[in-house]
């Protein structure tokens, strides 16, 4: 049978104020989160090597396409930068970091504001045109 009193199983605990207690709790769970995501890109290396091979393969066959000139004019401008030829800078293979995802949940997008004539906030024109 385990031990359900917190006298008897950590009395250290009482001592502490519940401001201490709820940042430990808090530490606690961050670490648990840390973990299981290091766990997460443990197991997702293996799909990002091989991820890695295909795209290498891909690249290198598109690139010996472009070089017989048998890529049609649509995908050699989907490849290029400018007038720069280089399908290795736009397809990148994933890291297994990326594919399990950011360690941080993304907050709220941040409004872009300006001042009006008379003082108070009013949009940019910047995020004016984001929602045309």
């Amino acid at each position: 049978m385990a031990v359900t009193d917190v006298k008897k199983l950590r009395p250290e605990l009482l001592t502490k104020s519940k401001a201490e207690l709820e940042r430990q709790a808090a530490e606690i769970a961050m670490a648990i989160a840390e973990l299981e995501r290091a766990e997460e890109i443990k197991a997702k290396e293996e799909l990002a090597a091989e991820a890695a091979g295909r795209v290498e393969r891909v690249v290198a066959d598109v690139k010996w396409l472009h070089e017989q000139g048998l890529l049609p004019d649509r995908v050699t401008a989907g490849f290029s930068r400018g007038d720069i030829f280089s399908p290795g800078s736009i397809l990148k293979a994933p890291s297994a970091e990326s594919l399990v995802g950011s360690a941080k949940p993304a907050g709220e997008k941040k409004r872009r504001r300006r001042r009006g004539p008379n003082g108070e906030w009013l949009p940019s024109k910047a995020s004016l045109s984001d929602k045309k």
